[in-house]
């Protein structure tokens, strides 16, 4: 048949037949079986003309190289082989610059390449690149068709009739299309294709989950222990694991930048990885070390930098300025002068082109390689005074939270309301102290790094407050507050650059403080005698200046330290005059905190009565806000009605605390009332429960490295213990109290553990250790004049008339012994 007999036989226009024939155009599904019914073909035939092609033409396979070095990553292979098995027929990888999209996307291909006989295509669209022009949409799909052994002679002009036909060819054909590094998700949604048998994956900078339908696998830097394996499938035998380690870390865990450092020292053999990361180690030459010209890391982030427009351009360089890990939309904005709606969808812009992160809500930051990239555009695009006005607003917004918290939080102390209106930067306060303690957890870290960043900037005025008001919150801060971590927590530096500005300038005031602060994180660090001195400079500075009510505050800090040396008496006279001194100059805030920490050493002492009126005397000058010390008193008053002989309402008021302190969490209020509460449950009787209560009590002050507490829970434990029989283990807990006790020269607690350790030998059946512990026990409750020392004394006489040693108190002995020893033994409590 001619062609014109065929086309009137098949329906299938001339000019079709004659482009088939000629090659020009391929038949699609419906043209080959018409002309196959036309041809008179049928079954073996048929198929023959169906695969029927032009011997020269070729089944494109396009994908580049693999990396042979490739590692890591199975997670994301996985899903993305899951996602297609599961009919996925987009999936899109987004990330950084350098994040290794690229080579994820093309292990994936080559992994399902053997799906897509029909060809596998890889177009590189340019979106974020110097090395070469942006393709348009005219361009791409030219370039697909053509790789599909389309004649280009045979396209359409009009783009829209040129997308018909590129979605034409694709509808039938199983085609894998790697389209690497668009611009945006719109881009990749006009190159799909019309039917799921062809799978497309596509690789951006910016965003791809917006992508219809798309399976979407958004990547970041990977685990340390991938990107060990990363490092060491590039260097083989070259490094050891640690030093992998510390090459993944310089680099950020940033693959393009691990890979040029593993071929930097690769290509030179004479180098040890020693060399490598000496070289690696100084941040102003990092980049420079990981520059390999257009495949540089700064390369790659000056690309991703240019698409921004200028004000997200500026927002980036300053962000480079923050001095913490993290930021908010307020801190923000006052680097930019702007206003923090506007900052916040900016700051979210930024994170769909993967230069900024967010890890939670309304907190943003910069991965290290671009922080240091941001940091060198700043220096070169922008002026040191602008950035000098920018970091002194950003300090602004960290002084006007900092001081408003600290208020919040102490209300009692009037420096921090004076000084939260006298930094008020128009921003938010907060609505209670929950809310307040919330804020400086999250901001602990930067408020460090602040302070650190204003010194150095010179801004000593602005450092010293941020100091001020980060120690304010010393007490709060579960993981540095107490114990052996204190010689390197973060407010013992914080504090030591306070104190360096203070003398530099010559500011009593300033020094008076500070040196308060000291005293105190001295205290809760058992260095007493650093801890006197301090405070003693602290309350004669602060009366010289009339601050007569924080000088009270201070002298009542003197009376902790002595209390917390089982200096009880002593500690109830640092009070008085304390609190003589606050009533005398009207300081109401001041005075109800004294009367409310006076409250310890007169429970200590036993007296009773005079502790009621001291906590009806606070209670009445308290703040309306302060619920903190309010739920204090309630612990206290909980702690009086267990000694009047009601351990019940007792265990049922700190229950009550404990819900107030938002659960039996680790903190020191917390686990203060938790042992309360176990010290009620023992004198109702309930030693198993007791045990649970101050085993718990025992973790929290080990994870508040809280020694004080830590001591008082073990001894209690121990108690509790050997009231349930369990003697070996009551020993251990007593045994790990005295030994933090002598530590810290607390002569109370090490005089309680060897009360409990008496009681373990006497119902162990060891007559000879109860009497050596009971010895030193009465001669501990003794120095600190407490009533347990009665009890003991009468026990040691009662064993010396019986004639023999051998059950603990409260066991055999005689009625009246046996009441004095439950009445009096736990006249102690509240910390």
């Amino acid at each position: 048949m001619t062609q014109e007999e065929l086309a009137l036989k098949s329906g299938v226009g001339t000019r079709t037949i004659r482009d088939i024939e000629s090659g020009k155009v391929r038949p699609q599904p419906k043209t080959v079986r018409l002309l196959a019914e036309a041809l008179g073909l049928a079954g073996n035939g048929q198929s023959l003309l169906a695969r029927a092609r032009d011997p020269l033409a070729l089944v494109p396979r396009e994908l580049p190289r693999a990396l042979a070095s490739f590692a890591g990553r199975g997670g994301h292979l996985d899903a993305i082989t899951a996602a297609v098995d599961d009919g996925a027929a987009v999936v899109t990888v987004h990330g950084m610059a350098g994040v290794g999209k690229t080579s994820l996307a093309i292990r994936a291909a080559h992994t399902l390449a053997p799906r897509y006989p029909d060809g596998q295509l890889f177009i590189d669209l340019h979106g974020f690149s110097q090395a070469g022009p942006r393709p348009g949409l005219r361009s791409v799909l030219t370039r697909v068709l053509r790789g599909l052994d389309v004649a280009e002679r045979a396209l359409p002009d009009d783009t829209d009739e040129l997308t018909a036909r590129y979605r034409s060819v694709l509808a039938d054909r199983r085609v894998l299309l790697v389209f690497d590094n668009a611009v945006n998700a719109e881009q990749v949604e006009a190159l799909l294709p019309g039917t799921s048998v062809s799978l497309v994956l596509a690789t951006s900078r910016r965003d791809l989950s917006p992508v219809a339908g798309a399976h979407s696998v958004p990547l970041e830097p990977p685990p340390m222990g991938e990107a060990v394996a990363m490092i060491g499938a590039a260097l083989a035998d070259r490094i050891t694991p640690d030093e992998a380690v510390a090459i993944a870390e310089r680099c950020g865990r940033l693959p393009l930048a691990m890979g040029l450092a593993a071929a930097r020292l690769h290509s030179r053999p004479l180098w040890r990885a020693g060399d490598l990361l000496d070289r690696l180690a100084d941040e102003d030459r990092l980049l420079d070390e990981l520059d390999m010209g257009h495949r540089g890391v700064a390369a790659a982030l000056r690309a991703s930098y240019l698409e921004l427009d200028p004000g997200l351009r500026r927002l980036l360089r300053r962000l480079g300025l923050v001095p913490g890990d993290d930021v908010d939309a307020h801190a923000a904005a006052a680097l930019c002068g702007d206003d923090p709606e506007r900052t916040a969808a900016m700051l979210e812009s930024l994170v769909d082109v993967h230069l900024a992160e967010t890890r939670s809500p309304g907190r943003y930051r910069l991965h290290d390689l671009v922080r240091l990239f941001a940091t060198r555009l700043a220096a070169l695009e922008e002026t040191q005074a602008d950035l000098d006005e920018a970091l002194r607003r950003m300090l602004g917004v960290h002084l006007h939270f900092a001081y408003h918290a600290a208020a919040r939080l102490h209300p009692n102390k009037r420096r921090f309301a004076e000084a939260a209106a006298a930094h008020d930067a128009g921003l938010p306060g907060f609505a209670d102290q929950p809310a307040a303690l919330s804020w400086f957890q999250t901001e602990r870290g930067n408020l460090e790094a602040a302070v650190v960043a204003a010194a150095r900037a010179d801004r000593l005025e602005e450092a010293w407050h941020l100091a001020t008001a980060f120690n304010a919150f010393f007490v709060h801060d579960p993981d540095t507050a107490f114990g052996g971590r204190m010689r390197d927590s973060p407010h013992t530096a914080v504090n030591r650059i306070a104190l360096d500005i203070a003398r530099r300038t010559g500011d009593a005031r300033k020094e008076a403080f500070t040196l308060g602060d000291a005293g105190r994180q001295l205290v809760a660090a058992g260095r007493h005698r650093e801890a006197i001195g301090h405070l003693h400079r602290s309350v004669a500075l602060k009366r010289d200046l009339g601050e007569f009510g924080d000088a009270a505050l201070t002298l009542a800090n003197i009376g902790i330290l002595y209390r917390r040396s089982g200096r009880f008496a002593e500690s109830v006279e640092v009070h008085e005059a304390a609190l003589a001194q606050a009533e005398a100059v009207g300081d109401d805030a001041a005075a109800a905190l004294i009367s409310t920490n006076m409250v310890v050493p007169l429970l200590r002492l036993g007296r009773f009565a005079e502790t009621e009126r001291r906590l009806a005397a606070a209670e009445r000058r308290l703040d309306a806000g302060d619920e903190h010390n309010r739920i204090r008193i309630e612990v206290f008053r909980g702690v009086l009605e267990r000694e009047l002989g009601d351990p019940a309402k007792a265990a049922d008021m700190h229950s009550a605390c404990l819900q107030a302190y938002r659960g039996e969490g680790a903190t020191a209020d917390g686990t203060a009332t938790l042992i309360e509460l176990g010290a009620d449950l023992l004198r109702a009787g309930r030693a198993g429960e007791a045990a649970t209560r101050f085993g718990r009590a025992v973790e929290h002050a080990e994870r508040l490295a809280d020694p004080s507490l830590e001591r008082t829970a073990r001894n209690d434990l121990g108690r509790a213990l050997t009231a349930s029989g369990r003697i070996a283990a009551a020993v251990g807990e007593h045994e790990r109290a005295a030994a933090l006790a002598a530590s810290y020269q607390d002569t109370y607690e090490l005089a309680r553990a060897h009360h409990g350790l008496a009681d373990a030998g006497a119902l162990g059946g060891d007559p000879a250790e109860e009497l050596r512990h009971l010895r030193s026990a009465a001669e501990g409750y003794e120095e600190c004049g407490v009533p347990e020392a009665a009890v003991v004394a009468e026990r040691l006489d009662g064993l010396g008339r019986l004639g023999s040693i051998g059950l603990p108190h409260g066991s055999a002995r005689p009625a009246q012994c046996r009441a004095g020893a439950c009445k009096t033994a736990t006249r102690r409590r509240s910390r």
